[in-house]
């Protein structure tokens, strides 16, 4: 038995070894992971702000659409690097930051791993300003300071929607508006719909109802037909609703959200909390404080992933639970909107 044991601890050294040199030599590569399928390896001799090109082992190259990208990883980059890509994609930011700071006063030759770097620190910066709370000015300038000097980063489009998102926070709603423009011209009609949504939610932001309800439309006008085409289409009703109630048809707005819980799925959070924030607007708008609230809770009980639609959400249940004569409940939420949500525009507000 004892021979036994040794024989298999020794086949286990030999067959990890083995397995180990495929995984070695792929450290070596740089890695595109993508949305669907297995990480394309190769050495990445492009990025643009559309397309990432890889060139393979055997000398083929590969075009990638920026869509399809996740992340990017370099063969010769440093491992807190990875580390802090790892944390962001959890949403844990100060971890990230953490490893991002290792960083700093590191000699990095290699102009795309630099780059990578400053945009992941600008990015978690901008994700801690608009959360727990920090400095919003020093973040702004962090990525603008990472477009002036990487304006054709494969990050583009994802620092301009953070750019708009920023400003959005602070209620700067024009900036927020000017920042999302470059999705809304993006090569890919998933993006343009989205950006113009973005552009309509700072125009609602800046009370210009008329204008937002203009971009929700012609989102709605569009013939793609995709998942991703479909489910922005859903958004924009979301849009469209906010605009109609805050023109003086709140019941018309009801029942387009009311269409939209019955065809849609609530496994998307992020739809759902804006369906019900939208509905407890439309009930505030009816002078109705207990259906608002009814429906807020929804995104307070069981949509609050987002967290801006969260901290809306906490905003209004803070002041219908005092009109309600809830004082204690009117304080809970506007103390877990300002502990959690610090950096949120809804956190301003009296």
């Amino acid at each position: 038995m004892q021979d036994r044991r040794w024989s298999m601890g020794a086949w286990g050294v030999l067959l990890g070894g083995v397995l180990a040199w495929p995984v070695q030599a792929q450290m070596q590569m740089d890695q595109v992971f993508l949305v669907r399928g297995t990480p394309a390896r190769g050495r990445v001799t492009e990025v643009a702000r559309n397309h990432v090109t890889l060139e393979a082992s055997g000398g083929a190259t590969r075009q990638i659409s920026v869509p399809e990208i996740v992340r990017i990883t370099f063969a010769d980059e440093p491992v807190d690097l990875n580390a802090a890509r790892t944390a962001i994609l959890q949403r844990n930011y100060n971890q990230a930051l953490t490893e991002l700071r290792k960083l700093e006063g590191r000699k990095i030759d290699r102009d795309l791993i630099r780059q990578d770097a400053e945009y992941y620190k600008a990015f978690v910066l901008c994700k801690l300003a608009m959360g727990e709370g920090g400095d919003k000015a020093a973040a702004m300038e962090a990525m603008l300071a990472f477009v002036r000097s990487a304006p054709q980063s494969w990050h583009f489009y994802e620092a301009a929607e953070t750019l708009g998102d920023l400003a959005m926070s602070s209620g700067k709603y024009a900036d927020a508006a000017k920042y999302y423009g470059p999705l809304a011209t993006a090569p890919w009609p998933e993006y343009q719909l989205r950006g113009q949504i973005a552009v309509g939610r700072a125009l609602i932001g800046d009370r210009q109802y008329d204008e937002a309800l203009a971009k929700f439309e012609a989102v709605l006008a569009s013939e793609l037909a995709t998942a991703e085409g479909l489910r922005q289409k859903s958004l924009a009703q979301v849009g469209k609703a906010v605009c109609l109630a805050e023109k003086g048809q709140p019941d018309a707005a009801i029942a387009l959200l009311q269409d939209l819980i019955q065809k849609n799925d609530p496994q998307d959070g992020q739809l759902f909390a804006r369906i019900y924030n939208a509905l407890g607007r439309c009930y505030i708008k009816q002078n109705k404080p207990k259906d608002a609230v009814l429906a807020l809770l929804h995104t307070d009980l069981l949509f609050y992933q987002d967290p801006d639609a969260h901290a809306e959400a906490l905003y209004h249940l803070s002041r219908l639970w005092g009109e309600l004569n809830k004082s204690d409940r009117a304080l809970a939420a506007r103390s877990t909107l300002r502990e959690r949500y610090a950096g949120s525009v809804w956190a301003t507000l009296e």
